[in-house]
């Protein structure tokens, strides 16, 4: 049985709790209306990754009248069980999902890392940018209308999850054609998970045993033993990397999955990080020094 962290004895009864869940959903939905009255976008996307935080806020998007589909980027390193929940969940409730894949993209990972090694933190903006601001880029040219035409994408961020690393999340800011709503920035994750629970969403088993989608496995930010931990769980998945990380060190770089490339100076990461809002937990969840410090 699919089950949510619950928020336990809170000493709300049901009623009042799904009032409250009620008032949340009323609230998110003004975000995205907001969103939609003053920007008037063609489209309005929800980027759903497979966890928790997306589930919920590709939910509430589904519901506004304006909604035009979920979208999911694939990687190319992920937890292929997360993939197919995105599908699944989809198909369920009648999204239509618009996947995108950066190895159709040009962008191969297993390529990326024979040639250059595996990221670590310094060099996760070049990651994303091959693997995620690409697709997002196609996103929009396969969309985009006219020439100031502005295109809203509805993320699962929370300002619960954000560090000084990441700062404050924005409900709305406009990035160019890109318009980010982050409808559910100021719940908790017992928030999502109550919403979660009212709808009767399937919840995705991924996140239930490893606390984290596994959607993205660059590896920029994985910390010790986060291998081992998904090796107990989805063994294939652990298998692939491990054999990769062995290609990439006959390859001649000499660092594993978990580690982190030599320092030879050069632009750091850091001052790219409030542009990556498809990473924000893994970039605030980043370990003290994680950037090359």
């Amino acid at each position: 049985m699919n089950e949510v962290y619950s928020r336990g004895d809170d000493g709300l009864s049901v009623t009042a709790r799904a009032v409250e869940v009620r008032r949340r959903f009323g609230l998110a939905m003004d975000v995205i209306t907001e969103a939609v009255q003053t920007h008037r976008p063609s489209h309005v996307f929800a980027l759903f990754s497979g966890g928790h935080d997306s589930l919920t806020a590709t939910s509430i998007a589904s519901k506004h009248l304006n909604f035009s589909g979920a979208v999911h980027i694939n990687t190319g390193i992920g937890i292929p069980e997360t993939r197919k929940f995105v599908r699944q969940t989809c198909r369920q409730h009648g999204w239509t999902l618009k996947e995108y894949r950066a190895r159709d993209l040009g962008q191969d990972y297993e390529k990326l890392v024979l040639e250059r090694g595996f990221p670590g933190p310094a060099h996760h903006y070049k990651m994303y940018n091959r693997l995620k601001e690409r697709a997002l880029r196609t996103l929009i040219r396969e969309h985009k209308q006219k020439w100031n035409d502005r295109i809203v994408l509805v993320t699962g961020c929370r300002s619960q999850e954000s560090t000084r690393r990441m700062g404050h999340v924005e409900r709305i800011q406009a990035d160019g054609v890109k318009v980010w709503v982050a409808p559910i920035h100021d719940w908790t994750k017992l928030d999502c998970n109550d919403y979660i629970q009212h709808e009767g969403l399937t919840p995705n088993h991924v996140v239930q045993v490893l606390h984290m989608s596994g959607e993205c496995l660059c590896g920029a930010f994985a910390h010790k033993g986060e291998l081992a931990e998904i090796e107990m769980w989805f063994p294939k998945t652990a298998k692939y990397i491990k054999d990769l990380e062995a290609r990439v060190k006959a390859a001649g770089h000499d660092w594993g999955w978990e580690g982190s490339p030599p320092k030879r100076g050069g632009t750091r990461d850091s001052a790219g990080r409030k542009k990556q809002v498809l990473c924000t937990t893994c970039i605030a969840q980043a370990p003290e020094g994680g950037d090359g410090d």
